[in-house]
C-alpha cells in the first residue's frame, strides 16, 4: 500500500489491529514478512512497517538532504501516524531505522508512547561521518560488477542463519530461500537508492558528551537490544545511554550479530512485547 504525504509517497504493510500501535521503518521490508516486526501483530499489536523514503517502493530521492537524513526519515513517520489518525505509538526500528527512532526521540517526543532499537547506536561520535559499510554500498553505485559482489556479500550473511539453524529443517530452509530473495533484492536496488548517505545519528551534536545530554531528555520508556558481535554498529564505536535515560533498559546478546532480529527471533518478540505491554498500560 502507498500513502500521500505532503511532499513523498511511503510504501507500507500493516499486521494487526487495534489502537495500540507499533511503527517501525526501514528501508527493505523482511521478503518473507517474518519476525520482528511483523509477529507483534500476533501479540495483539497493530503494526505499520513503512519503508523509508528513497528505498524501495516508496518515492526515490535524486538530490539527498546532507545531514537531514534521519530528520527527514523521522518526520515522515510522524506524519504517516498523523495521516492514519495515530495520536501516540511505540516506535522500533534496527540499524538505520534505530537512527530515525533516536531523531523522533528528540524530534516528536509527544508521539512516542516508547522507543525499541535494535543494533541501534546511536553513533559514537569518533566513528566518522561515514562507516566502512555505508562508503562500501556508495562505492558500488553504478558498477555491475561491484553491485554483484556486494549482493553476495548480502546472501552470505543470510546463509550463515541457515547454518546457524540447520538443525531445524523449517527455519534453515526459510533462511535458505531468503538468502536468494535478498540477493535479488540488492541486485535490483537503484543507484539513487545505494547513494544515500545519511552520516551518523543526531549529526549537530559533536561530542559523545552532548549526545548524552540531549537523550537525558526523554521522558519515556527505551529498549535497546544488543548484539555483541555486531560488526557493522560495533559497541565500540556506539555510545551507551542507559546512564542518562531515565526509563532505560538494554540486553546484550553475547552471540548475536547486526541481524539480532534473525540470530535471536522469539527472544526479541519477547523482550519488546514485554516492553510494549509495559509502556500501552501505563498509557491506559
Amino acid at each position: 500500500m502507498h500513502l500521500e504525504l505532503k511532499d513523498t509517497t511511503l510504501y507500507y504493510e500493516e499486521f494487526g489491529q487495534g489502537n495500540r500501535y507499533i511503527l517501525s521503518a526501514m528501508q527493505q521490508l523482511d521478503p518473507d514478512r517474518k519476525g520482528w516486526p511483523y509477529d507483534l501483530a500476533e501479540e495483539g499489536y497493530h503494526v505499520y512497517a513503512i519503508q523509508m523514503r528513497g528505498y524501495g517502493q516508496s518515492a526515490h530521492v535524486e538530490e539527498g538532504y546532507g545531514e537531514s537524513w534521519y530528520d527527514v526519515w523521522a518526520d515522515d513517520v510522524a506524519d504517516f501516524a498523523t495521516a492514519k489518525g495515530i495520536h501516540r505509538f511505540l516506535y522500533t526500528g534496527a540499524s538505520d531505522g534505530g537512527g530515525v527512532g533516536w531523531h523522533l526521540c528528540l524530534r516528536h517526543p509527544e508521539r512516542l508512547v516508547a522507543f525499541a532499537g535494535l543494533a541501534a547506536g546511536p553513533h559514537s561520535r569518533s566513528i566518522g561521518k561515514i562507516s566502512p559499510s555505508r562508503k562500501y554500498t556508495i562505492d558500488a553505485a553504478g558498477s555491475k560488477a561491484a553491485v554483484d559482489q556486494l549482493a553476495k556479500y548480502h546472501r552470505q550473511r543470510i546463509l550463515y542463519f541457515a547454518k546457524k539453524f540447520a538443525s531445524d529443517p523449517e527455519l534453515k530452509e526459510e533462511f535458505l530461500q531468503k538468502a536468494e530473495k535478498i540477493y535479488e533484492l540488492k541486485i535490483n536496488m537503484k543507484p539513487e537508492e545505494m547513494k544515500i548517505q545519511p552520516g551518523i545519528t543526531l549529526p549537530w551534536l559533536k561530542t559523545d558528551e552532548e549526545v548524552l545530554e540531549a537523550l537525558s531528555s526523554i521522558p519515556f520508556p527505551v529498549l535497546l537490544l544488543i548484539g555483541m558481535k555486531d560488526a557493522m554498529v560495533p559497541i565500540s564505536k556506539t555510545i551507551q545511554p542507559l546512564s542518562a535515560i531515565e526509563n532505560a533498559k538494554a540486553v546484550f546478546y553475547q552471540e548475536a550479530n547486526h541481524l539480532l532480529y534473525y540470530g535471536r527471533r522469539e527472544d526479541v518478540r519477547r523482550e519488546i512485547a514485554s516492553f510494549a505491554a509495559e509502556a500501552f498500560a501505563k498509557e491506559e
